[in-house]
């Protein structure tokens, strides 16, 4: 994709990694793609990456996710700055082979206690949930596969999980 000037056309994308409460993987098999991948999409004119990563993940899945929390506590108190969720992760993928149309994502690790979803029929053929060997035996990228085997280390270990669960 080019834009008028046939210039380099970069867009921001989120992608959650979304576990459930049996560390499992939220996994949609995406029509366009015709391939299995995380829930996630475009950031929208004015929305901020943390909000449409939870957005993408309840629209095309149905399920109310939150971020696990990877951000940097500063002492702000004038009212007019605040801290956004660090993604986990962020790649640039050139979708198109070419090096001229780009997504720039920010992955995010979220968590629900949902287990039941409602697929998005227009993007979403197929949804389930995986465990890490489960995904590597699924048709994907080989980023995906590598993105969700290191956010397994860091869903496990990390100090935050035990106070998102209870």
């Amino acid at each position: 994709m080019f834009d008028s000037q046939g210039s380099i056309v970069n867009h921001f994308t989120a992608t959650g990694i979304v576990f459930n409460s049996k560390k499992q993987v939220l996994m949609i098999y995406h029509n366009k793609l015709h391939t299995w991948l995380p829930p996630g999409g475009h950031v929208e004119e004015n929305e901020l990456p943390d909000d449409a990563v939870l957005r993408e993940i309840f629209e095309e899945t149905g399920i109310r996710a939150k971020i696990l929390p990877n951000r940097e506590e500063l002492r702000i108190t004038d009212g007019r700055c605040r801290v956004l969720e660090r993604p986990f992760i962020v790649l640039l993928e050139d979708i198109e082979g070419n090096g001229r149309h780009n997504h720039i994502d920010m992955v995010y690790v979220c968590t629900t206690q949902d287990e039941e979803f409602k697929p998005q029929k227009s993007e979403v053929s197929d949804i389930g949930w995986f465990t890490v060997e489960q995904v590597d035996k699924l048709k994907t990228y080989d980023n995906v596969k590598q993105a969700i085997a290191k956010a397994v280390d860091y869903y496990e270990y990390s100090p935050a999980i035990s106070s998102i669960q209870t």
